[in-house]
């Protein structure tokens, strides 16, 4: 009789995370589909079964890096009780992100940037967009929420390449201008 054929259900998932690694250990330009494979523990061939081509693996990845990131902010939107100062949180959240949270947030960015010149993955890294939107609809109008996202993104990517530190004092000002009146309307239909 042949050798049984081992049943691995997990292995896409497994090759997504290892191609995830790679790319948060040495870059995106570091990703192949052999680096996937040797980091995952599987097979080359397991790699292009389950991905056509690098770009394939590449949305897998920015689906999988931006669903972590999302689920980190619905649980930080859920933790905030009512009457909760909008700016302060978020400063604080950003600064969680661009500190503790540091090497995820890179990796993020790194992803969402390699849209801009592989347009395989700009579905997958537009997405991350309207998934930020969405949770911060649930706190503000949804055409604030559009325009936060975008300074979200912004504040978040200068504090990932600045060279300090950051601090509240480096976003609240900014969240405050565009905040400051969405946050005294209390009859917010979302919220």
């Amino acid at each position: 009789m042949g050798s049984a054929r081992r049943i691995d259900p997990d292995r896409r998932e497994r090759i997504v995370r290892a191609a995830v690694d790679v790319i948060a250990e040495s870059g995106l330009s570091a990703l192949t589909h052999r680096a996937a494979a040797a980091k995952a523990d599987v097979p080359l061939g397991s790699t292009t079964y389950h991905f056509a081509d690098l770009d394939e693996l590449l949305v897998a990845a920015v689906r999988a890096v931006a669903g972590r990131n999302v689920a980190r902010l619905r649980r930080w939107a859920d933790s905030l009780g009512p009457g909760a100062d909008l700016c302060a949180e978020l400063s604080d959240f950003l600064v969680t992100l661009s500190t503790r949270h540091r090497k995820t947030s890179v990796l993020a960015y790194e992803l969402y940037s390699a849209a801009l010149r592989r347009p395989a993955l700009r579905s997958a890294s537009t997405a991350w967009d309207g998934m930020l939107a969405e949770v911060f609809a649930r706190h503000v109008a949804e055409p604030t929420a559009r325009v936060l996202t975008v300074l979200f993104d912004g504040l978040l990517h200068q504090a990932l390449v600045s060279p300090s530190r950051p601090v509240r004092a480096d976003f609240e000002p900014a969240l405050r201008l565009l905040l400051g009146p969405a946050e005294k309307n209390q009859d917010h239909p979302h919220g």
